[in-house]
């Protein structure tokens, strides 16, 4: 490992390379701001409501905006990384987020601030479609990655009760004023992610592609996809995947069919719950709050303790997350059961115990994506199915503030709404395993 024609070419190990652990803590740093600033959206829907005098319907807006610029940058994945490389693609996703929460800092015109959040939905698009992809490639990878996603699982965590005491305290803040903390610590994260990957140059990029081409055509994982038809050895490999064929891949298709119910699932949950709990159950904002907390609390604890679980106790990703998804499924099937009772202790225990079980399935889906997808489809593909992905984010919160805006009681659907989705997604896993269980490409 070293300098070859002027390409720094290091280690795909982070016990090899202090510049590896520094690239990875930065990586961690982002998914922490992730969800210091995702998280404050569904904390500050009553704020915002109050302050824009806008219903549920015109505040799901903010969550539509937000994946409009994130699936735009999920297509534009590997173009992006043919042109920019890896360090030109972090500091322009950095920069992005920075610029939107500077903007929202100064409590625009409702309509600015959806603009604020496609900026905010674009930087995030860049950042989690190429940390993701490059983070899969590491040694290590279902641990590194559930330790990322944990990472998003903790700025979640610490948003709803720090914002709720910024915004309650004797003193109180305006809403805007922790945007401005969002702002520095974005600032901050754009020098430290120049630097850190100042090596992953547009030329290194297509370097260590090609050289990933050459090592899969001598393997016998090249000889199976190019029987598969998925691969021809006779073509250019390093060429850029195109949007049509990332669009027409069919099991580009489905892993980000996946992952938007999925990401749908994770957010609709954690961000209607504090208004559902405060309007249907009549609960403090603080107490519904710490509610929410709880949760993110189990997404973090899940996403980082079992990610060493996938790698220990299951024979591979595949059987890891079929039993994932199922937990969260019977998860928010009690949430349902017990959502409209009293016994609130209870409700900490469910919604904590939920979050363990659905915090894994985002970073296993993806290591599993990366194992089934042909090789020249990984950045492309991987980064469209991020992108997808992200747009459950909208999508599915879209949905349950459309029925809470239906009728005074719409909101009391949102627990059925997330189990019944969740029994989706559990079918569709089965369909994976049932297609791919025999081809598996990487046994753990």
């Amino acid at each position: 490992m070293g300098w070859i024609d002027g390409i720094y070419v290091g280690s795909k190990d982070w016990r090899e390379s202090r510049l590896l652990k520094c690239q990875i803590v930065a990586s961690f740093l982002v998914f922490i701001l992730f969800g210091l600033a995702e998280q404050a959206i569904g904390t500050m829907i009553p704020k915002f409501q109050a302050h824009y005098h806008i219903n549920d319907k015109q505040v799901s807006l903010i969550f539509l905006s937000s994946v409009f610029g994130y699936f735009t940058m999920g297509l534009l994945s590997d173009v992006s990384h043919q042109k920019l490389g890896i360090r030109g693609v972090v500091t322009l996703g950095s920069g992005s987020m920075t610029l939107s929460y500077l903007i929202t800092s100064t409590r625009p015109p409702f309509p600015i601030l959806l603009i604020c959040f496609v900026m905010a939905g674009i930087g995030c698009g860049c950042l989690d479609a190429c940390l993701n992809t490059w983070m899969g490639a590491l040694a290590d990878s279902n641990e590194l990655l559930g330790i990322l996603h944990g990472c998003y699982g903790v700025g979640s965590m610490i948003a709803p009760p720090v914002i709720t005491y910024l915004l309650e305290k004797e003193n109180p803040w305006a809403w805007n004023e922790y945007y401005h903390v969002l702002t520095v610590l974005g600032a901050m994260l754009i020098v430290i992610m120049s630097v850190c990957f100042r090596h992953e140059t547009p030329t290194k990029y297509k370097f260590m592609l090609d050289r990933k081409h050459q090592k899969y055509k001598s393997s016998n994982n090249f000889e199976m996809q190019s029987q598969d038809g998925q691969l021809d050895s006779s073509e250019d490999d390093t060429q850029e995947v195109s949007i049509k064929e990332t669009l027409t891949n069919k099991k580009v298709l489905f892993f980000a069919l996946i992952l938007c119910i999925y990401v749908g699932n994770e957010v609709a949950f954690g961000a209607w719950m504090i208004t559902f709990l405060t309007r249907i159950q009549h609960l403090e904002y603080r107490l519904s709050s710490y509610i929410a907390t709880s949760f993110w609390s189990g997404l973090t604890v899940g996403r980082i303790v079992l990610g060493f679980a996938t790698s220990s106790y299951f024979k591979t990703e595949l059987t890891a997350n079929l039993t994932y998804i199922a937990g969260s499924f019977l998860g928010t099937f009690v949430f349902w059961i017990f959502a409209f009772t009293n016994i609130i202790p209870l409700l900490f225990v469910i919604v904590f115990v939920t979050g363990m079980a659905i915090g894994p399935i985002f970073p296993t889906t993806i290591v599993t994506a990366i194992n089934v997808l042909p090789v020249r489809f990984e950045t492309a593909g991987v980064g469209f199915i991020c992108a997808f992905g992200g747009g459950g984010a909208a999508i599915l919160p879209f949905f349950v503030g459309l029925v809470a805006d239906s009728s005074d009681a719409g909101l009391t659907a949102y627990p059925l709404i997330v189990t019944a989705m969740f029994g989706v997604l559990l079918a569709m896993w089965v369909l994976v395993m049932a297609t791919h269980a025999k081809s598996y490409g990487r046994k753990l």
